[in-house]
């Protein structure tokens, strides 16, 4: 190809008399619009910068970062970065990241307010008292029984202790003397509201244990319901299996077992026992229209037997109910 010998195109934009630049060394990689901008004028084309091309964020949008170019300061010193930028702390190493497979994830506060669940309700429990009256044994065992078994089972249950005579006067009510020996002054109210009800068919359905103040009272109640033999004893009775022979209890019937396991390891203790000629039943003395002294011990035998029956009992419910210190064991 034969050299292009003609004037170079004067740059309209140059001022008259300006001198004209001298063409610098063309680019190996300039562009076709480059070489068509020198060809047409001359030496006066001094180029385009060279930019490098950045990568477009998706859907068209300009990638973060892009559209803002540094120049260099002339006094040589590094550009500025930009301000969305924050500076990296000089000297300190970044922290690892968290393994996924060992890392614990935070508790939000609402997980570490969650309330634990409610515990299950128990059974009702239902115990009746029989004696001659119904106005001096059975009726302060009922009313002692039932203010120890509230205070035990709380919320949790519902204790429901009546009491019946196999032989009532309705027009009777409890002696002032046991009014006056009463643990609290809430049995004290119950024993003075008392009315003696008589011993049915009907007030021993349903019952899950039967206390008697004496042999009598209890031979009285299987002719009732003969199917009771095994849920029926006597007050004594029971201070003989509880107290005597509390571990062999403890040992029949762990905590939670429910009150029907506690009954029936009582029957199945009174039969070993019975069969090694021993008698657990005994009567509780009726201190009816006898001296103060009379209803003094009567109270004294009968108290400590009823706060061991209710603790076993809520033992036998929950063993949660009660405390470590059991009740003293005669």
């Amino acid at each position: 190809m034969s050299q292009d010998r003609r004037a170079p195109i004067r740059n309209p934009f140059l001022e008259p008399g300006a001198s004209v630049p001298s063409a610098p060394p063309r680019r190996a990689d300039a562009d076709p619009e480059d070489r068509l901008a020198e060809f047409r004028l001359g030496p006066a084309f001094g180029g385009r910068p060279a930019q490098p091309r950045r990568p477009q964020g998706f859907g068209g949008r300009t990638a973060p970062g892009e559209g803002t170019t540094t120049a260099p300061r002339p006094d040589g010193a590094a550009a500025a970065k930009p301000a969305d930028m924050a500076a990296e702390p000089v000297g300190t190493a970044a922290e690892p990241a968290a393994d996924p497979k060992t890392a614990r994830p935070a508790e939000s506060a609402e997980a570490a307010d969650v309330p634990a669940p409610a515990p299950a309700p128990l059974p009702t429990v239902r115990v009746l008292a029989v004696c001659t009256g119904n106005i001096c044994r059975s009726a302060y065992v009922q009313h002692t029984l039932q203010a120890q078994l509230t205070g035990l089972l709380g919320e949790r249950g519902t204790a429901v202790v009546t009491s019946a005579g196999t032989g009532p006067n309705q027009a009777l009510a409890v002696p002032e003397p046991l009014r006056e020996l009463s643990p609290s002054r809430r049995v004290r109210a119950a024993l003075t509201e008392h009315r003696p009800q008589q011993l049915t068919a009907a007030s021993l359905r349903g019952q899950d244990l039967v206390i008697t103040a004496a042999d009598d009272h209890l031979e009285e109640v299987l002719r009732e319901d003969p199917g009771a033999v095994r849920r029926t004893f006597t007050v004594r009775g029971i201070g003989t299996l509880l107290g005597e022979h509390g571990e062999e209890i403890a040992a029949a019937v762990p905590p939670g077992a429910g009150l029907a396991a506690l009954v029936d390891a009582m029957a199945d203790l009174r039969v070993r026992l019975i069969g090694r000629g021993e008698e657990p039943d005994a009567d509780l003395p009726d201190p009816f229209r006898g001296p103060a002294e009379g209803y003094a011990q009567m109270v004294e035998t009968a108290r400590p037997i009823v706060e061991l029956l209710a603790w076993e009992i809520a033992r036998a419910l929950d063993g949660d109910l009660v405390e470590d210190d059991e009740p003293t064991r005669a």
